[in-house]
């Protein structure tokens, strides 16, 4: 059992952890690649072997959670596609119950996450979650 007396912080990841990981997945494996096939008049399947090949090369490195990278790479905005599926995004299961119980005691409760800052703003917009947290560190 934890002694909740003797925890001063809790820190959190956001992304499945917090949140889904069905909005960020959906994203990346099917909007983008339909998205990018309307937006560039690529094939499907060009579309999906040219995220798939930039997905292997930059998996692992900062570029892999740098909207900005992915953007320029693409030469789309990457942040307004995101906002197109954003209803997408939701909290897993009994987090905001645990959230809320959490608050309740006295500890500083944080998010500590390699998210890029617009993905956080994003998903802040479309939850409450900003409201749990005494810091988002990015």
């Amino acid at each position: 059992m934890i002694d909740w007396e003797k925890i001063e912080t809790v820190f959190f990841d956001m992304d499945g952890t917090l949140l889904d990981l069905h909005f960020d997945n959906y994203f990346w494996l099917e909007h983008l690649p339909k998205r990018l096939t309307e937006l560039k008049s690529l094939t499907h399947d060009q579309a999906v072997k040219t995220l798939h090949d930039m997905y292997e090369a930059h998996q692992g490195s900062l570029n892999w959670y740098c909207l900005d990278f992915w953007s320029d790479a693409l030469q789309i905005d990457i942040v307004e596609l995101k906002r197109e599926v954003s209803s997408k995004i939701a909290y897993r299961p009994h987090v905001k119950a645990f959230l809320s119980q959490l608050h309740t005691l006295d500890v500083e409760i944080a998010i500590v996450t390699n998210a890029h800052r617009d993905s956080i703003a994003l998903k802040l917009e479309q939850t409450d979650l900003g409201q749990y947290f005494d810091e988002i560190i990015c």
